[in-house]
């Protein structure tokens, strides 16, 4: 079992994370902040679930206020009106958590996306990823973003009705957790899971942080609204234009051991990674490595 209070990496590695990553959602780069540089008040009390709205702001990088109902959503936004009224079921807060690998000792290995967007910079989606994972019948983790979902209602239900795959949570906004008080943190996830759940009916027990940006104030936010929180430690480089699928495909054998975790990007800016997907999951699949769910890298680690 493997549980980490730092974020991924150390030095250089963290900064070339925070480059790729704020490559990825098409923002200015994001620098990862330790612990002992948490600006963050003192926590706030709030009831778990509590949802509060964003704040307005003149500002187009501050997300508008958090609906809580299908009809507070505008319908000329979605694809549809067909929404299902209403929150998300409210979860327990948990041990504050995370996931950065599944058990050493079992070949599983979990291939994981990140779907999210800043509102100033949409992103798209790269449907090439879902067509290839579904020709070879490969398992794999969507962490969505709310506003892209607003933008993809029809892609959203999609993805969420398709066995092979398993939805999270990956904020509203994608904004630097770290820069963020609690009621504007709970919004970004309540908001996320509520617009999840009157999409599809489901809801979301899986968190990914924007860049993976963390603190242990931010880590017990998102444990007291019962998110499991999901890291990686196989990143492949995918938001990198010139990084081709020959050379994510060679960090994908160099890093890949039993329970790893697989980061890359399906919102158009993982450039090469339907490229690289095929011979990716033929090459782990020689190996022995089974492809699943994070929700199946959790349950072998609670074995």
């Amino acid at each position: 079992m493997s549980f980490s209070a730092r974020g991924t990496g150390q030095g250089i590695e963290k900064i070339l994370l925070a480059l790729l990553f704020a490559a990825a959602c098409g923002g200015a780069p994001e620098t990862a902040v330790s612990p002992s540089e948490t600006m963050l008040p003192a926590k706030q009390i709030l009831p778990t679930g509590t949802r509060v709205p964003l704040p307005t702001s003149a500002d187009t990088s501050t997300p508008s206020p958090s609906p809580t109902s299908a009809q507070q959503i505008d319908p000329k936004t979605l694809a549809t009106a067909t929404l299902i009224p209403g929150p998300a079921a409210t979860l327990a807060p948990i041990e504050a958590l995370i996931i950065n690998h599944g058990d050493r000792g079992s070949p599983m290995v979990a291939l994981t996306f990140d779907i999210g967007e800043k509102p100033a910079t949409p992103a798209w989606y790269d449907e090439d990823i879902e067509a290839a994972l579904i020709e070879k019948q490969a398992a794999a983790t969507f962490f969505l973003g709310g506003h892209w979902m607003q933008r993809y209602p029809e892609v959203t239900r999609r993805l969420a009705s398709n066995p092979l795959f398993e939805i999270g949570n990956h904020s509203w906004a994608h904004p630097d957790f770290p820069d963020l008080e609690y009621s504007v943190i709970s919004a970004e996830i309540t908001r996320t899971n509520d617009l999840y759940y009157q999409l599809t009916g489901k809801s979301m027990s899986l968190f990914r942080f924007p860049a993976g940006l963390h603190t242990p104030y931010v880590r017990q936010v998102v444990a007291d609204h019962g998110m499991v929180m999901i890291q990686w430690d196989v990143v492949t480089a995918d938001p990198v234009p010139d990084n081709d699928a020959e050379n994510i495909n060679r960090r994908v054998r160099d890093g890949v051991q039993n329970g790893s975790i697989i980061v890359m990007h399906a919102n158009g800016r993982g450039w090469h990674t339907a490229e690289a997907l095929p011979e990716m999951i033929d090459w782990l699949r020689a190996q022995g490595y089974e492809l699943v769910t994070i929700s199946e890298i959790l349950a072998g680690l609670s074995k």
